[in-house]
């Protein structure tokens, strides 16, 4: 991933607005409606600052609000219509099928570093997927007097959409939030979760979904194991 960092002064320059100021603990996780608070499994908070963008962009590979609770990105314009909401897509530069592919796979990438936050093996083909896919990304960082912007370029495409996922993470990682994002190991379900636990302790995206259909899982194969 390419990074450049510019220094600009604050007067008379046009700002572009971080994911900070994007996604916080009052907006959406996910949609296309920012100005609605999309659900969350038991009740949880989202992560905190701009790593709330990186949990959203994880989880449209599943929709809550829907009936089906399908994948998000179905199609191009999709992905489109996901990234320019949460403006991480800046110009007339349009998207392609090989874009698509691309941030899914990063996505996929992603879910699987936050599995291994959560004790599972890590799936290693998926992260070097993910590298691939990751190659010629770019993040713009201006310095300023207020403190360090993400800009997202213009008609950059997804290479500066995934760049800048890719730097929130990297962030993340760095002031030691990341290992409490997490992806529920729940069969068919893979949501990414902010565990906001003092000892970091939590497992399932909600105990009375996910963690109580698996305790129910666990009882009918000792049960059954039993009577063989």
């Amino acid at each position: 991933m390419e990074m450049r960092c510019c220094m600009r002064s604050s007067v008379g320059s046009l700002h572009f607005p971080m994911p900070d100021a994007i996604i916080t603990c009052k907006r959406a996780m996910s949609g296309e409606n920012p100005d609605t608070e999309a659900p969350q499994p038991g009740g949880r908070s989202p992560a905190p600052g701009g790593l709330a963008l990186v949990q959203a962009f994880m989880n449209t590979h599943f929709d809550l609000e829907a009936d089906d609770h399908g994948e998000r990105l179905v199609s191009v314009t999709a992905l489109t219509d996901w990234l320019t909401t949460h403006a991480l897509l800046r110009g007339q530069r349009s998207l392609h099928a090989a874009d698509l592919e691309r941030t899914i796979t990063v996505r996929e990438g992603l879910r699987a570093l936050a599995l291994a936050n959560n004790h599972h093996d890590l799936n290693d083909r998926a992260v070097d997927a993910m590298r691939r896919a990751s190659a010629g990304t770019r993040s713009e960082i201006h310095v300023e007097p207020a403190g360090p912007r993400l800009v997202i370029a213009v008609n950059a495409g997804v290479d500066a959409a995934i760049g800048a996922l890719l730097a929130i993470t990297a962030r993340a990682m760095i002031n030691d939030t990341w290992t409490r994002l997490k992806a529920c190991p729940g069969r068919a379900c893979g949501w990414a979760f902010y565990d906001h636990s003092r000892n970091q302790s939590a497992r399932w995206c909600s105990m009375k979904v996910c963690g109580d259909r698996e305790k129910a899982r666990t009882y009918y194969q000792r049960k059954t194991a039993l009577q063989d």
